[in-house]
Formats: C-alpha cells, sequence, structure tokens
C-alpha cells in the first residue's frame, strides 16, 4: 500500500508539473487579514457576507458551500489561475489568495491593486483589514467560526479541549483568529523536498524576524511574540503533523511515505464530509476495498477509498513549510506582516529556494533537532532567541545573505523587498516588539492605526 500511495503522490505531481506553462518559477501569496471594527473587536458576520456582495459588484464571481449553501467567498480570474477571496476557520479572518505570478514586482502589483479595492469597502463599513498575525481582540471560539463542509468535522474527528472550553467550542477554534502570510512556488520534481527541508529547517530564523502577533484578547501576551505559530502546538491533534517536521525528508517517497503514517481526518462524498475514525493511519484506510466512515450526525457510512481522498489528506497536516495539494512549495510560517512590508515573506521564500545549494549548506552547519529547537525559542524570543547554544541572529543573517543572493540572480531588482527583514537585523527589533510598544504607549487604538492596510 505504501508504494501504491508513493507512485500515486508522485504521479500527480508529474501531472501538475504537465499542466503547468513553462515560463519559470511562479510565486503565488495567501494573504489573510483580520477583519475588525475600529475598536479591535471582531467585525460581524453580516459585514463579511457585504464583502462578497461587494467584491461580485466588482467583477468578482461568488462561490457557494456545498455543505450550507451559503456564500462564503468569491474568485477572478488570474493570469494562470483564479485570485481567490474567502474565510478560513474564522469568518472575521479574511484571505485573499493572489494568482500565481512571474516576479515579486508583479506581486506588488497584485498586492496594492487588492488594497485599492479594499480601501472603499472599509471605509463604507467602518472596518479595518490589519496588516498583523492574529486577531487582536475577540478570543477565540465556536462563535466565530464560518460554517462550511471543512470546518465541520475538526472537533467530531479529532476533539480537543486543552484551550478552549467545552462551551466555548473546541481547541480547533483556536484557529478563527490566526493570521498568516503563505507563499506558494512552483518547484520541480528535484527541488521539492529540497526546499521543504530547507524553509522547515530555517523555520526560527524566519519567524525571529516576521513574528508579529503578541497582542491578542485584548492583552500583550507574556510569553510569545508568535503567538500565531504556537497555537498548532496548543492544538493536540496536530501534534506530529505541523511545525517542523521529527526529520529532514530524504525523497519524494520518503515524503509520501511520513504522509501516509498519518491519521486520515475525513473524505467528502458528493460535496459532504464523511469522518474517518478507527484508522490509526491513512495507509491503513487506503488499503481497504470498502471502509465505514460517520456522518456528520454520528451514522455509520460505508465508503470506497479513492484516489482523491489522497489529495484531500495531503491538506490535512500543517509544517511549517510542505508540498501543497496543489504541488506546489508552501511556504507557511510567516506571521502577517505590516502594511509596508506585505512582500517580504514572499521574497524571503524565493530568495531561498532560488539558492538551495546555499541554502542546504547554511542547514548543514546545526542538526536538525537544534533547529527545530530554535523554532519554539523564536516564538519566545524572536531576534534573541537562541539557535545550539548560540545567538539566533547569526542564523539570521547569513538566511538573508543566501536569499539575497537567490533573488539578484533573477536580475529583476527583487531584492528590494528584503530591506524590511534587513533593517529588522540591524534593530534587533521584529514588528512584535514595536506592537508591543505601541500598545503599551497607546493601546488598542496605536495598534489600529498603525496596522491597518
Amino acid at each position: 500500500m505504501s508504494q501504491r500511495i508513493r507512485d500515486q503522490f508522485i504521479e500527480q505531481f508529474h501531472r501538475a508539473l504537465a499542466g503547468r506553462r513553462d515560463d519559470g518559477r511562479r510565486i503565488g501569496a495567501e494573504l489573510k487579514f483580520p477583519l475588525v471594527n475600529h475598536d479591535g473587536s471582531a467585525a460581524g458576520r453580516a459585514t463579511v457576507d457585504a464583502l462578497w456582495s461587494y467584491l461580485a459588484e466588482r467583477g468578482w464571481c461568488p462561490v457557494t458551500d456545498a455543505g450550507t449553501g451559503r456564500v462564503v467567498g468569491c474568485t477572478r480570474p488570474g493570469e494562470q489561475n483564479d485570485h481567490v477571496a474567502g474565510c478560513e476557520t474564522g469568518y472575521c479572518k479574511t484571505e485573499f489568495s493572489l494568482a500565481h505570478v512571474a516576479d515579486l514586482n508583479e506581486l506588488e502589483r497584485l498586492v496594492e491593486s487588492l488594497r485599492a479595492d479594499l480601501a472603499p469597502f472599509a471605509k463604507t463599513h467602518e472596518v479595518r483589514f490589519l496588516g498583523y498575525g492574529i486577531h487582536p481582540v475577540t478570543a477565540p471560539g465556536k462563535a466565530l467560526v464560518l460554517k462550511k463542509v471543512r470546518a465541520s468535522v475538526w472537533d467530531r474527528a479529532v476533539p480537543s479541549n486543552r484551550c478552549i472550553v467545552k462551551e466555548d467550542g473546541d481547541d480547533v477554534h483556536l484557529f478563527t483568529v490566526n493570521a498568516g502570510s503563505h507563499v506558494h512556488l512552483s518547484v520541480g520534481m528535484e527541488e521539492a523536498v529540497r526546499a521543504v527541508n530547507v524553509l522547515c529547517g530555517l523555520a526560527g530564523p524566519q519567524i525571529a524576524l516576521a513574528a508579529h502577533s503578541n497582542v491578542w484578547r485584548g492583552a500583550l501576551d507574556a510569553q510569545y511574540k508568535a503567538v500565531s505559530e504556537v497555537l498548532w502546538d496548543w492544538w493536540a491533534p496536530a501534534r506530529e503533523r505541523s511545525g517542523v517536521p521529527l526529520e529532514p525528508f530524504t525523497s519524494l517517497a520518503h515524503y509520501a511515505d511520513c504522509i501516509a503514517r498519518m491519521r486520515p481526518i475525513y473524505a467528502k462524498r458528493d460535496g459532504a464530509p464523511i469522518v474517518l475514525t478507527g484508522y490509526g493511519t491513512f495507509a491503513e484506510y487506503y488499503g481497504l476495498s470498502a471502509a465505514e466512515g460517520r456522518d456528520l450526525e454520528g451514522r455509520p457510512v460505508p465508503i470506497i477509498p479513492a484516489p482523491e481522498d489522497l489529495d484531500l489528506h495531503n491538506s490535512c497536516y500543517w509544517y511549517t513549510a510542505r508540498i501543497s495539494r496543489y504541488f506546489t512549495v508552501e511556504n507557511r510560517v510567516f506571521d502577517q506582516q505590516p502594511p509596508g512590508a506585505l512582500l517580504a515573506p514572499a521574497a524571503l521564500s524565493l530568495g531561498l529556494v532560488s539558492a538551495l545549494d546555499e541554502a542546504e549548506e547554511q542547514l548543514g552547519q546545526y542538526g536538525w533537532d537544534s533547529l527545530r529547537a530554535a523554532r519554539e525559542s523564536a516564538c519566545r524570543d524572536a531576534l534573541a532567541g537562541q539557535l545550539d547554544g548560540g545567538p539566533l541572529t547569526d542564523a539570521v543573517r547569513d538566511m538573508l545573505a543566501v536569499a539575497r543572493d537567490g533573488l539578484r540572480r533573477r536580475r529583476l531588482g527583487e531584492e528590494r523587498f528584503l530591506e524590511p527583514l534587513e533593517q529588522r537585523l540591524q534593530t534587533g527589533r521584529c514588528p512584535a516588539d514595536d506592537v508591543a510598544d505601541q500598545f503599551t504607549a497607546g493601546g488598542m487604538e496605536a495598534l489600529m492605526e498603525t496596522r491597518s492596510i
């Protein structure tokens, strides 16, 4: 069965590559912004519904959830794929997945166009889209959940209440408030695992530069500067399927084996979720000629495992970098950045993947366990963190140099997008440090002013 999963994974990668135009590497961005009232509290669901109507009036196409029949987002054609607007787990956490482009200069144009599109809506409805990594006021919980198929299964498949009490929901509802900046990069098959290892292994240095989620629930967190990243550690079902993997991957086959060993969560048939219980690994489920799951009411449902189940399973783990279900490499490590640095995550990711040899050489200076520990240190202390007993800033400096060289080789002037990160290294301050000062001096009003996009 493991061989079947490996073969299917690699075959799907080949198919994805065959469907791409041969015009070099492409970059996509998933930009998540907390949608808030002027006091920082969560905007209401009616406001989110109004956002979809507003975008539809501007030429976007509404998207309806198969399970609820409600409009949950919009799409608009891009150069090679669609721009997608929606919300993730929480309705007050807007997400704009921008169609993939050939360079950061074009991505900058798309980001500025999006900001211009959103500005009239924000003014009319008296809300703000924040360049910030977590919802700053309203606490996570089931009241914020956007009801759609994907959000409906987790508390049934893997219930957890270590952080959120049952009357307020499930620990998966922590993710109604976090807001990241994810980067997708097209890669060849020979690059994919190398890129995942580099981006996962350098999670600590990346977080140190980009930590930006230390004010939440209306207060300054006493321990962490990157609370959004730590949420994955607090959600028990994510253990060993999020953060930095236990070991680097040696090949695509090894990567597929690791995914196959994870427990399956759910499958979909006719748009409806079927929760898969009783199977210790996806490989166990997938090897059956006939299996059984449960619907959302807990009733048994017979199901025959199908190839599309692997596609869905491939989205149910959350390493800091992973091979996405679209067979891009997705770097997921960044908090959303301040308005003047929205392109910085894409620049750093693209630069590192454009200089894989040098990035791998940097990784080779450290043991993998030390790199995993650096992620935790960076979540707490950002640029004051530690790696292998020394200052994390040494690794940050080397990483930025590699990324700058990678971008320079592209000869498109894209290295300018690294400047906010290089300034942070020079001052020893990440965005969370600035937020802490602003919040202490001017409260939530100061944070709203400086972080509105």
